[in-house]
């Protein structure tokens, strides 16, 4: 986009004009407290996974690459925590444990499909500057 694009973007100019409002960007913004929240890797994985149903633990550590069982489980239980997904346990033996999104956690497919639409339409630039960054670590 470039400046002119910008100055007509609706959603551009919404963000420009409700920070203006705010002189700092502290823990007192909404957006901070969001991104607080959600915004970390496992997180936004686990919710997008999510989306395509229940799912039980080992479902979800085949589908999110890399992510450690006690990452998945501190990052689950947050989850639950924020009311987000939900937990349900079925008396048999050998337990078994399914998660899936309550309202709120669904309530995150709008922004989390804005996200996806926008690395849709730059997914070359993206994958560049993925392979780049890794390859500097």
């Amino acid at each position: 986009m470039n400046n002119k694009d910008a100055k007509t973007n609706k959603n551009y100019l919404r963000l420009q004009q409700n920070f203006l409002l705010k002189s700092n960007l502290d823990e007192s913004c909404i957006l901070n407290q969001s991104l607080a929240l959600i915004a970390n890797k496992w997180t936004l994985l686990i919710l997008m996974a999510l989306m395509q149903g229940t799912k039980r633990t080992n479902e979800l550590q085949k589908q999110i690459n890399g992510i450690s069982p006690k990452m998945l489980n501190e990052t689950l239980k947050k989850l639950i925590d924020y009311d987000m997904v939900k937990r349900k346990v079925y008396p048999e033996v050998p337990p078994r444990v399914e998660y899936a999104l309550t309202d709120f956690g669904i309530s995150t497919a709008d922004p989390l499909a804005a996200l996806l639409d926008w690395s849709l339409e730059r997914e070359a630039k993206l994958t560049t500057l993925y392979y780049k960054m890794k390859k500097s670590k």
